[in-house]
């Protein structure tokens, strides 16, 4: 009798009958069908998913529809069903937060790998990712997500995968990745660094949202000498965790004079911007105690109204909690 036969096509069979689709077998299982496996069932070739090799073997379940994923560490392999028709794209469906978790997983298996000097090849994490949990997602969509990936990982100060080069245009899934990074990093009790870089300040700021707990008392410690960037236009450091809890503390209305945001931004988070009633050109700090929540027209007012310095003022009386900073010298730039 043939190999196929007298040994895999018990596996074949079990594979053929089965309607999960997805069926993970322990090696004992699989020994109990086809008898005692080689060492080189160990490694991940093995159970390889090409065609025109060990084809004895390996049709049993290519050609129940079936792929292969060898666990080494649990002495298993798992059989997943592949999509029965490739028309059933999945591309024009808006990403579910189970698909970005897949990718971001999958990213994350490459960015340790690349931390510990490893080689992993992205092919075969991309291949096993597209199989087992974006069925109907296409190989350019799953490398642009992983570009996205990339991009909010840059903006947040961390290393990317130097396989994926950031791809900015991430849209309106931008929230919904940071929450799943910040989770998959655990990075939910890490207050995020200050930057002078407009996109970069949004991107933590977005993080920094996510991690403030309900009744937090504690405010961020923001900084009371704020740094100052050289150039034609003065750039401050500053802190996203301070922005964030003054955002927080607002609970969507404006500081200043109690309406309500004027509209909500694409991740779902109410327009207000934050505002140091001591400039930080003139020498004020970063800090919980020197802004507020102000809504675009109070904003304006602050900075260009007539009536700026008494708005100030009242602003001072209405919130016990700011601090009228005095006004200093401006502050030397970095280079300079």
């Amino acid at each position: 009798m043939s190999e196929r036969s007298s040994r895999y096509g018990i596996l074949g069979d079990r594979l053929r009958s089965t309607t999960n689709d997805d069926v993970t077998l322990t090696f004992v299982e699989i020994e109990g069908m086809v008898g005692p496996l080689p060492p080189e069932a160990l490694k991940p070739q093995f159970w390889a998913n090409a065609e025109g090799h060990h084809d004895a073997r390996r049709r049993q379940w290519l050609g129940n529809g079936f792929k292969a994923y060898l666990n080494p560490d649990r002495n298993t392999v798992r059989f997943v069903r592949s999509p029965r028709h490739a028309t059933d794209s999945r591309d024009d469906q808006p990403w579910t937060d189970e698909e970005l978790r897949a990718c971001i997983g999958a990213y994350r298996t490459l960015w340790l790998a690349e931390q510990r000097g490893e080689s992993l090849s992205k092919s075969t994490v991309r291949r096993h990712t597209l199989d087992v949990a974006l069925q109907g997602r296409a190989k350019g969509a799953y490398e642009f997500r992983m570009q996205n990936i990339s991009a909010v990982l840059d903006d947040l100060g961390l290393p990317f995968v130097r396989g994926y080069l950031p791809r900015k245009n991430v849209g309106t899934l931008k929230s919904r990745l940071i929450a799943i990074i910040n989770d998959v990093w655990a990075r939910q009790t890490t207050l995020e660094e200050p930057t002078a870089i407009e996109e970069e300040l949004e991107t933590r700021v977005t993080a920094a949202l996510r991690k403030i707990q309900p009744g937090a008392k504690a405010p961020p410690p923001g900084s009371m000498q704020v740094q100052r960037l050289a150039g034609s236009v003065a750039r401050f450091v500053r802190d996203p965790n301070v922005i964030a809890w003054v955002l927080n503390r607002s609970d969507g209305r404006c500081e200043a004079c109690g309406a309500p945001a004027p509209f909500t931004r694409l991740e779902g988070t109410p327009y207000l911007e934050v505002h140091h009633l001591r400039p930080l050109a003139e020498g004020g700090p970063d800090t919980v105690t020197n802004a507020l929540a102000a809504c675009p027209n109070c904003h304006r007012r602050l900075h260009h109204g007539a009536d700026r310095r008494a708005f100030r003022g009242a602003i001072l009386k209405l919130m016990p909690a700011l601090i009228d900073f005095p006004k200093k010298e401006r502050l030397p730039s970095i280079d300079d």
